[in-house]
């Protein structure tokens, strides 16, 4: 078997201006991300902001402490910001993470979070990334909990049932996925 390679050959000022596109091309498309690129000429496909453990949980305890001062002097505090448990029933009905309303409760009350931090947190950050993109298309400020309820129990965080009773079950799908040892996990 015989293969032929043809060999496009190029004048010497079309070669060079070809070299010049490339590198060019190299340059600007090398410097960042692809997605970050296309999301500054396509916002939408820009990626969603994420948000750490430590930064969720510092945001959740000051949220916390400026709700007992308030309740100390007969006020009302307004947070800046709304944590979101996207997961499905199955999941949530296991376990939260403290201060959180399930996806349900929020889009009932969508336009009271129009001016707020939308934070999404899932199992891992899949389904919650994708519902921070969605909103995020709406007009929201919108965060993903990248880590989501798995990263908050490897910090060994706590966790509540729906009625905000403290617990350590956390509900995880399947074995593959793995948490300390002082929460148990279901599958089912």
């Amino acid at each position: 078997m015989t293969i032929k390679i043809h060999q496009i050959r190029f004048a010497p000022i079309a070669r060079s201006s070809a070299i010049c596109v490339c590198a060019l091309s190299l340059i600007v498309f090398a410097t960042a991300p692809a997605q970050a690129q296309l999301g500054a000429v396509f916002p939408s496909l820009a990626p969603v902001e994420t948000i750490k453990v430590d930064e969720l949980k510092t945001l959740l305890d000051q949220r916390k402490a400026a709700e007992k001062k308030a309740q100390a002097e007969e006020k009302t505090v307004d947070s800046d910001f709304v944590l979101v448990d996207v997961r499905s029933e199955k999941e949530f009905s296991v376990s939260m993470i403290p201060g959180a309303i399930t996806k349900a409760e929020f889009e009932k009350q969508k336009s009271k979070f129009k001016d707020k931090t939308v934070i999404a947190y899932c199992l891992v950050g899949g389904r919650s990334g994708r519902y921070a993109s969605e909103l995020r298309r709406e007009g929201y400020d919108v965060k993903n909990f990248k880590g989501s309820i798995l990263g908050w129990c490897q910090a060994e965080l706590p966790v509540v049932t729906p009625d905000g009773k403290p617990t350590k079950r956390v509900h995880i799908y399947s074995d593959r996925y793995s948490i300390p040892d002082s929460y148990e996990a279901l599958t089912e």
